[in-house]
């Protein structure tokens, strides 16, 4: 499983590593007061980024009035907090595009989207949370450094990543792909690696909820700065579901900030014109402007959202849509002749409308496939697309509009797009659906509350003799026409008993024809309850069954109960031939009737052995764990059961499969696979891979013969903090310890692990004496730094002797602890 990779691969942790320098300067970053002495040593280790770092100080970003060419300088005159943030910029992009020599990406579309979000969430935070504005700028910059790093050192564990163009843009389900191919997301994976880079907590909660746009109002400020700038970039630069959500973000900006739209249109400016200079000074391009939305402003915008919101009113097909955009394009372009092809709402053919000259609106008589259409206007036009799909295209009489006019109307475009594919979607569909429900061979009414029916089509009329429309009438008088007085008061009992969910019977009667001659009648009446968005109500059905005998009416009736009773089991049943394609599927929605069952189900481990239609033949059926992949892509678990479906003869034509969903436990697996690898309140490795690790680390460094050392140490005066000031005050000591920890080891070399209580032990590989004594001094000054007294520690470290075992190495250490405790704690016993 993925989750594996990410957890248990010391080798991939240290390939998604930031480089030293990065890493001091983060640290440096986010303290309450950096230190310009070691910021400065730091960016002189590198030439390079000291020499790209002034370029940028010198940039129009800033518009200093003179050039700067040293970085004493540049701090005296942009303050220390401003010249990191610079440096840390720099170093981001060098570790990105440098650090991965062998991958081929793009940055420079991902760099757009940070350097945007980066730059607003530190706008947005000066206005939610002054004090945290630097924070947020580093939180957006770094939100999503563990898909960019994934993508070049472990492309395979990303959701489809060569399909995409933008790695930090949120996919369709890609938090839930995550979640269940990791463990978590990839702003709780960002989190855990910045916790262990030495980020604060505060700081990291933001970046593990940065596209939580759902809670927004539950979160704290800094986090809503970064959450908002997430969804700006990718709303500006055109990545977001459509040109609608621009003009509602701004809604959503002057609520949250309590601005005005002069001021949310200043501060757009403010974040558009800072943009633009640091990609100048990155050496990054605007890339595709036609997609970007920062070129016009908010107003214009919002004129052609409102536009555009005629068609979800126009009613009467293809033409008024048509009307609709033709009077659109005259009022604001003025143009006198088009073409206009519109994609069918149910369908891909086209429907062609010409505007002449003289103001009549034609339309071509039939439809036409993509790439047939009889244009009238030769030369090529404006396409209208939503979300990848060609919905149509509009061809100009006169192709005489200035440039600045041509961008306004195919921004109008963009909009009316939209508009249309929900035009498709509901307004369409309700003409279709309207057509088709007059023509369907059943009668059909819904009832409100009292027995009233609220809307209703012609055959319900027809079936119980009806001279005037249904609507507004009592179903009980409707009934009482056509039917026995027996079964009208079944019916109104029914309606009286809210508990009940439906009804449902056969019944006969005698119909008046024209000559006055009676005839049998025979009709199945049925009642269900229903809950929708029109509110509660009783939807009532006649199906006309005298061309049916007695026996075609009782199948019928068994057909719909079983499928009734399928369709409301948790597993997914299907039928399969015995060639393997699936006949039969409970959940349509999943696509799989006609399809071959072996080639959308893969068996999983443990399972081997041929995987086709000779599992058929199998003596004894045992449960197969398979992934589904359904026709959108997404991965289902599901565990399968077949058994033959045998006929009159005895053998099997088709095969009963029921398929158990396995995403839940799958989820939980994951969980408890993290559950059993780290200690809960630290986040370090807990007692048992502590174990475990050890005895592996034992072995590589007999085979290898490189030095292994243990540091292990208990806290002074631990219990003392419990009892007099509780144990969320001791919780809090060892999550400090812990985060200590994290930052003093190397990322994939050394073990960090909670012993147990107040015990702590580090594996320490590829070392020497001189070396772990180091790293059991740092921690001895560490805890007394950070923690003032409260609590020290008593520490006892080794190196791995030739005759130790992993049990011996422990057992010495141990007692070298004991012994610093013994002379008062505070101190190192080595041995």
């Amino acid at each position: 499983m993925a989750e594996n990779l990410l957890l248990n691969s010391p080798h991939l942790l240290q390939k998604i590593s930031l480089s030293p320098v990065m890493l001091r300067l983060m640290q440096e970053a986010v303290k309450p007061e950096p230190d310009f002495g070691v910021m400065a040593e730091t960016i002189r280790l590198d030439p390079a980024l000291a020499t790209t770092t002034l370029n940028l100080v010198n940039s129009a970003f800033y518009g200093l009035p003179q050039k700067v060419t040293d970085l004493n300088r540049a701090v005296s005159v942009l303050g220390s907090r401003e010249m990191l943030k610079v440096a840390v910029v720099m170093s981001l992009q060098k570790d990105l595009e440098h650090g991965f020599p062998d991958c081929e990406y793009d940055f420079f579309p991902d760099w757009r989207l940070i350097v945007w979000s980066a730059i607003a969430a530190e706008l947005l935070a000066a206005r939610l949370c002054p004090r945290e504005s630097d924070q947020a700028y580093l939180s957006a910059l770094l939100k999503d450094v563990s898909l960019l790093f994934l993508r070049c050192a472990a492309k395979e564990l990303l959701p489809s990543p060569d399909l995409r163009d933008h790695i930090t843009v949120l996919g369709k389900g890609q938090l839930e792909y995550e979640e269940e191919r990791w463990g978590m997301h990839h702003g709780a994976l960002s989190q855990m690696l910045l916790t262990r880079w030495g980020i604060p907590a505060a700081m990291c909660e933001s970046i593990r909820v940065h596209h939580a746009v759902d809670s927004l109002a539950e979160q704290t400020p800094l986090a809503q700065a970064v959450i908002l700038a997430t969804q700006w970039s990718e709303m500006e630069l055109g990545h977001s579901s459509g040109p609608f959500s621009v003009v509602q973000f701004e809604v959503l900006l002057r609520g949250v900030l309590g601005m005005n739209e002069r001021e949310v249109d200043a501060l757009r400016s403010e974040c558009l014109e800072k943009f633009r200079s640091m990609l100048e000074s990155l050496g990054i391009g605007e890339g595709d402007q036609n997609r970007a939305y920062y070129r016009h402003s908010v107003k214009v915008m919002q004129g052609y959202c409102f536009l555009s919101m005629d068609l979800l009113t126009a009613e009467g097909g293809l033409e008024s849509v048509a009307r609709t955009v033709g009077k659109h394009i005259k009022l604001n372009w003025d143009v006198k002749s088009w073409d206009l092809a519109l994609r069918a709402p149910h369908g891909k053919t086209y429907s062609l409308f010409h505007l002449t000259p003289e103001g009549r609106l034609e339309q071509s008589e039939g439809r036409f496939p993509e790439g047939r259409v009889p244009w009238r206007v030769k030369h090529s036009g404006l396409q209208l697309t939503f979300s990848g799909q060609r919905l149509g295209e509009l061809r100009l009489g006169e192709a005489n509009l200035p440039q600045d006019e041509m961008d306004n109307l195919a921004l109008y475009l963009r909009f009316l797009s939209q508009g249309y594919e929900y035009y498709c979607a509901r307004q369409a569909v309700l003409e279709e659906k309207a057509r088709v429900f007059d023509k369907i061979p059943i009668g059909v009414a819904r009832l409100d509350g009292a027995g009233i029916v609220v809307e209703a089509n012609g055959r319900i009329g027809e079936y119980l003799g009806l001279d005037a429309p249904a609507r507004g009438r009592p179903l009980a008088w409707m009934l009482s026409r056509r039917l026995t007085v027996e079964t009208v008061a079944e019916v109104d009992a029914f309606l009286a008993d809210a508990a009940r969910a439906s009804y449902g019977r056969i019944v006969y009667f005698l119909e008046q024809k024209q000559d006055d001659r009676p005839a049998d009648g025979c009709l199945y009446l049925s009642a269900h309850r229903v809950k929708d968005a029109q509110g509660e109500g009783v939807l009532v059905l006649l199906e006309d069954l005298r061309g049916l005998s007695e026996l075609e009416v009782q199948t019928l009736r068994r057909k719909n109960f079983l499928e009734r009773l399928i369709g409301s089991m948790q597993e997914v049943v299907l039928t399969v031939t015995a060639k393997g394609l699936v006949d039969f599927c409970s959940r349509q929605d999943l696509g799989l009737s006609g399809r071959d069952f072996f080639a959308v189900f893969v068996p999983q481990q443990p399972f081997e052995g041929p995987w086709g239609t000779e599992i058929f033949a199998a003596p004894t059926q045992t449960p197969v764990g398979t992934v589904l992949t359904t026709q959108g892509g997404s991965q289902l678990p599901f565990e399968l059961s077949i058994a033959p479906l045998t006929g009159r003869a005895g053998t099997a034509r088709e095969y009963l499969v029921v398929g158990r969903d396995m995403t839940q436990i799958r989820r939980l697996e994951a969980k408890l696979k993290v559950r059993a690898l780290f200690d809960g309140l630290t986040g370090l490795f807990n007692h048992y891979q502590f174990h475990t690790t050890l005895e592996r680390e034992v072995t590589r460094c007999r085979r290898t013969g490189r030095g292994l050392g243990m540091v292990f140490f208990d806290l002074d005066k631990f219990k003392a903090v419990n009892d007099t000031q509780g144990h969320l005050a001791g919780d809090a000591v060892l999550k400090g310890v812990g985060a200590m920890l994290m930052r003093q080891v190397r990322q994939g070399m050394d073990y960090p692990c909670r012993y147990g209580g107040d015990e702590f032990v580090v594996i320490v590989t590829e070392v020497d004496e001189e070396r772990l004594r180091g790293i059991g001094e740092r921690i001895l000054l560490d805890v007394r730094e950070l923690f003032k007294g409260l609590v020290t520690v008593s520490v006892g470290l080794s190196m791995l002797q030739g005759d130790d075992t992993p049990e011996s190495l422990l057992r010495r250490v141990d007692n070298l602890a004991y012994a610093s405790k013994s002379a008062g704690g505070d101190s190192l016993s080595e041995g």
